[in-house]
């Protein structure tokens, strides 16, 4: 009899871990739009008087830093016979800068030396403790979500962040307008802890069961020896160093939002509180976005979204060139909101379709690392040409010139499912 429910148990199980799936990543990421790193974090920075690679940085600070520990935390993670316990133990740690933050500019009031490496190390703090989860997690997500809809789980978690982005950006404009500065950014600091909790809660549901079909776990072997494998595993891997590549020179979304807030609200001459606008706008693209990528990538995979992402940001930087008004930056950051998310979407299916399942934790790591430099080299080149030229045209130049040199990148990685279909007929 139990054989006999057995695939139905399965199915259910599937259907419960796919919700919460969405749940916990529409919550997480609706949590961060309080502190948008696109929009709100950078002109934060600029207010408290941060210097332009500081401002740069902002965008890909907590990306950043949880990619930077995954290779050194994957083979631990290679040998975990469950992963839950790993996710939500250093998950809540990794939730909790933002609550601290949020009460010490609430409650401590001389700060005036400490605000900006707080609100900089807020990111930061929180990346690391992440970096230490996001191995098991994505271990955990890929082995609980079939790959066939995978994209289609991306696809929704982004669609709610969205949603709850558009409701972030409204109270973004109303809590700056009525408590500009200090009091104004603790406030965003605890929303967004308060979202970041619910998006933990919201894994607790999920069930381990179906690991027990999971590939055999390696033999453990010195860290040391480990460390000396990676590289001949990478190259291996052929098409791995043509997608670092290809995610390096496709920051150029990154290098240009990093100051596009800055530049249009110096434009328009409009106060710090409408960057609420742009959140809510960022959003609506994401929702359009993530409608789009879900169903191609549901389709046809990955590498067709990334290269979308590619011409959106070519457009994108010639249209933020050439206007000059508030609704036009409005839809700037639409068509910013539409293309961010086929790249994500894109960029998270393509790299879990090409890593062989059998070592996919660490060439996970391998490709987190490598996009750890790629983030910050890009965001620090185009701090400097900022610094160098006082210039947004010569950031959204660069932006555009590196988004054909992804395409062309892109253009010689094959799409995984259409190799194994071929390979099948």
């Amino acid at each position: 009899m139990s054989e006999t429910h057995q695939p139905h148990r399965d199915a259910h199980h599937l259907r419960r871990n796919f919700v919460c799936h969405v749940l916990e990543g529409g919550l997480y990421m609706g949590g961060t739009a309080f502190l948008a790193p696109e929009s709100v974090l950078p002109k934060m920075v600029q207010s408290l008087g941060g210097l332009p690679w500081v401002i740069a940085i902002m965008p890909v600070l907590l990306p950043a830093a949880f990619a930077c520990m995954g290779l050194f935390i994957a083979p631990v993670v290679e040998r975990l016979p469950r992963f839950k316990p790993w996710v939500l133990g250093f998950g809540l740690l990794q939730r909790l800068p933002y609550l601290i933050t949020g009460l010490i500019l609430l409650l401590v009031k001389d700060l005036d030396g400490w605000l900006l490496p707080l609100v900089v190390l807020t990111p930061l703090a929180s990346g690391l403790i992440g970096g230490v989860t996001v191995v098991a997690w994505m271990e955990m997500v890929t082995r609980m979500v079939p790959a066939k809809v995978r994209a289609a789980g991306w696809s929704a978690r982004y669609i709610m962040q969205a949603i709850l982005g558009i409701g972030a950006g409204l109270a973004i404009q109303r809590v700056l307008t009525h408590l500009p500065g200090r009091e104004g950014y603790a406030w965003l600091h605890l929303a967004a802890f308060t979202l970041l909790f619910l998006s933990w809660l919201a894994q607790l549901p999920m069930r381990e069961s179906l690991l027990r079909h999971a590939d055999p776990r390696p033999a453990p072997v010195p860290y040391i020896d480990y460390l000396r494998s990676l590289p001949a595993l990478f190259l291996q891997q052929r098409h791995l160093t043509k997608l670092v590549l290809a995610r390096f020179f496709g920051t150029g979304f990154l290098m240009l939002v990093s100051f596009l807030t800055i530049h249009a609200l110096e434009v328009t001459s409009r106060p710090e509180a409408d960057e609420g606008h742009f959140v809510t706008w960022q959003a609506v693209g994401t929702v359009i976005g993530s409608l789009i990528a879900g169903y191609v990538g549901y389709r046809s995979g990955g590498k067709v979204l990334l290269q979308g992402s590619r011409f959106v940001c070519l457009g994108l930087c010639g249209w933020v060139m050439m206007n000059q008004s508030f609704s036009g930056f409005a839809v700037a950051y639409f068509v910013l909101g539409f293309g961010l998310f086929l790249d994500r979407v894109g960029d998270l299916t393509l790299a879990a379709e090409l890593c062989p399942s059998e070592r996919r934790s660490t060439l996970q790591a391998i490709l987190g690392f490598f996009n750890v430099f790629s983030l910050l080299l890009a965001s620090f080149i185009s701090g400097q040409v900022y610094r160098v030229t006082q210039s947004f045209e010569a950031v959204a130049w660069l932006a555009g010139g590196c988004a054909v040199i992804s395409m062309l990148l892109l253009a010689q990685i094959p799409e995984p499912r259409e190799a194994r279909e071929a390979e099948a007929r």
